[in-house]
């Protein structure tokens, strides 16, 4: 015990007071002292004595740290991923027996199968702490009523409407006709593609034709950020302007959008929201966007905040990251009909999707495009054919000792020396355009071809560039920063991007939020330098160009979905920065988020 207290001294991971199998899990990084804690705490009071149980314990408290609603402990072994671990020391650990363990946990008191009180809950091999699988059969029960629920007919005036702005016989709009329909007719609507693929031009076209035919209703439309809830409320903005009937735009332009927890009144001083079960949305029509980004918990808060007459429509990219937080929820909804040539499904769910699949943001027969198709799909071999072609808006560069890199890093520096250069002169719109250049986008945060270690030499750079650039602080002309905590007095959310100008009166801190606003640096809150950023913060931005940079080795933490995520926020132009093996690694591993969700909404019966 004195060696491991010496050891916890130099270490705040490891957790003192542990032993035999979660100690040693503490030990590796497995399990961090959160996970560990809460497992003591379970089972302390509730008298279980079997480690093994202790170990899924923490392990399921760990999961939800991963965006996993449950695990499975038969396939935690496989599963189990440590950031700058080697695989084979979490491989290496004192696992316990794959049948030993399921009958312990069969055996254990404080595990139950949902129907009581029970702290935890095993369903088909699933290992859920309580409040996760509450919160899943919640979100299943009140997605199923609304499948259950008949259809509104559409009138005259709409029907005409949307066949003007989403007329079906052009190829691609038989979808997003189909879509907008749904949406407007129907209790539940999900509106499912990748990037490009017309989902906000479906939403736009969908409130136009409502409001042109008299019948806009009170309409809210959210996301779950405030970066993404702008560019939305932009699009909508734009259509309304498109609209040559003035009451139609002015109809249009009374739509505000506002992030998920705007919408439903989170207040700090009571760690609620205003809006919920017992204080319904007032709103006819709920729209949420990117929700791919929504965790589970957040998706149960709002769609109980609902009127049941009114209608949900979900819009996002079902192939992108999910929400860092726990759950898959967009993908558990769209399920198999994401699949190319998938049959209509008897599940009723299957009858509220709808996946738009025609690229509109790439220019026609773009590279970009295909690339993402080829990693959607884990084909590793397209995927590293188009990258070797060399097409001008698709670079490979395999690595830094690469002569492609000099090259690359030259650009980025100079579009770098060109931001700062434009804030320094005081020039505020041009220097919130060349944010929207170029973004470096890292798998990790930390480590070899990190976020950090990009930050750093970007900024060395700039320091030998201009003579003096740091005026011996972290402030100056030209500093991108990223806003990391949400402040809803200043309208600034986790994710926005700003930089840093030149004015008349100092320093002032510039965002775009549909319009320029500029700041005093003493009212930003916390924040980061964003010379790069992780692809987990990239999520619903777009860029003309983006740098992926990958490690230096496969990991476990390069998957399908961050790569897709990554390649598809660049409108114009990507390099892809890593060897083919990690490319390839990268292809062909998916995230396998352990959830229930999916099956629980595709059973054919799920109605009854």
């Amino acid at each position: 015990m004195r060696e491991r207290i010496d050891a916890a001294a130099r270490d705040a991971t490891l957790v003192v007071h542990t032993e035999g199998l979660l100690a040693a899990f503490n030990d590796a990084g497995v399990l961090d002292p959160l996970d560990v804690l809460s497992a003591q705490s379970i089972t302390r009071l509730c008298g279980e004595t079997d480690e093994r149980v202790a170990l899924a314990a923490a392990m399921a408290v760990r999961g939800t740290r991963y965006g996993h609603v449950c695990v499975r402990p038969a396939e935690l072994r496989e599963a189990v991923v440590v950031d700058g671990q080697d695989p084979e020391v979490v491989d290496e650990l004192p696992w316990p027996d794959p049948e030993g363990w399921a009958a312990a946990l069969a055996a254990s008191e404080m595990i139950g199968d949902g129907g009581g009180d029970e702290p935890m809950v095993l369903v088909d091999g699933r290992l859920y702490l309580e409040r996760y699988f509450r919160y899943e059969e919640h979100v299943a029960h009140l997605l199923l009523d609304r499948c259950g629920r008949e259809p509104r007919p559409p009138s005259v005036q709409l029907t005409e409407m949307l066949d003007v702005l989403l007329p079906a016989a052009s190829g691609a709009g038989t979808r997003q006709h189909d879509a907008a329909v749904l949406a407007a007719t129907g209790n539940l609507a999900v509106v499912a593609g990748g990037p490009g693929t017309g989902k906000t031009h479906t939403i736009g076209a969908l409130l136009a034709a409502l409001a042109a035919a008299g019948e806009l209703p009170l309409v809210a439309v959210c996301a779950p950020t405030g970066k993404a809830a702008a560019r939305l409320g932009e699009a909508i903005a734009a259509r309304a302007e498109e609209m040559t009937d003035p009451e139609t735009a002015a109809r249009l332009a009374t739509i505000g959008p506002s992030t998920i927890h705007r919408l439903l009144g989170w207040t700090w001083e009571r760690g609620r929201f205003h809006h919920h079960v017992q204080r319904r949305l007032p709103h006819d029509l709920v729209i949420v966007d990117e929700m791919s980004m929504v965790s589970l918990p957040l998706a149960a808060k709002l769609l109980e905040a609902v009127r049941d007459d009114a209608s949900v429509v979900l819009v996002g990219d079902p192939f992108q990251l999910e929400s860092i937080e726990a759950g898959t929820v967009l993908a558990d909804i769209v399920g198999p009909a994401v699949a190319p040539g998938s049959a209509v499904s008897p599940a009723p769910i299957g009858r509220h999707v709808v996946v738009l699949d025609r690229t509109h943001r790439f220019e026609e027969e773009s590279v970009i495009s295909d690339v993402a198709d080829a990693i959607r799909l884990g084909d590793g071999d397209r995927t590293v054919s188009l990258l070797a072609a060399g097409a001008p808006e698709l670079q490979w560069v395999p690595e830094r000792s690469h002569r492609d890199f000099r090259s690359l890093w030259a650009e980025v520096v100079a579009q770098r020396c060109r931001l700062v250069e434009l804030a320094a002169s005081g020039d505020v719109a041009g220097s919130l355009a060349a944010l929207g250049e170029m973004a470096v986008l890292c798998a990790r945060r930390e480590g070899h071809e990190g976020v950090a270690e990009w930050r750093r030499n970007l900024e060395a750079a700039l320091d030998e560039r201009f003579t003096g650039l740091r005026y011996g602080g972290e402030w100056y002309p030209g500093r991108p920063v990223m806003v990391t905590k949400n402040d809803y007095n200043l309208e600034l959310y986790n994710g926005d991007i700003g930089v840093t100008v030149a004015t008349g009166e100092g320093l002032r801190l510039a965002f775009d939020r549909g319009g320029i606003r500029e700041l005093p640096l003493s009212h930003l809150g916390e924040h980061v330098t964003n010379h790069a950023m992780t692809i987990h913060k990239s999520q619903g931005s777009q860029f003309r160009s983006v740098v992926v940079v990958l490690p230096g080795e496969a990991s476990r933490l390069l998957t399908r979905e961050l790569l897709y995520t990554a390649v598809t926020r660049a409108s114009q132009r990507v390099w892809v920065v890593g060897d083919e093996a990690v490319v390839r690694a990268a292809v062909q591993r998916s995230v396998q988020r352990a959830s229930g969700l999916g099956a629980r909404l595709w059973r054919e019966s799920a109605i009854d």
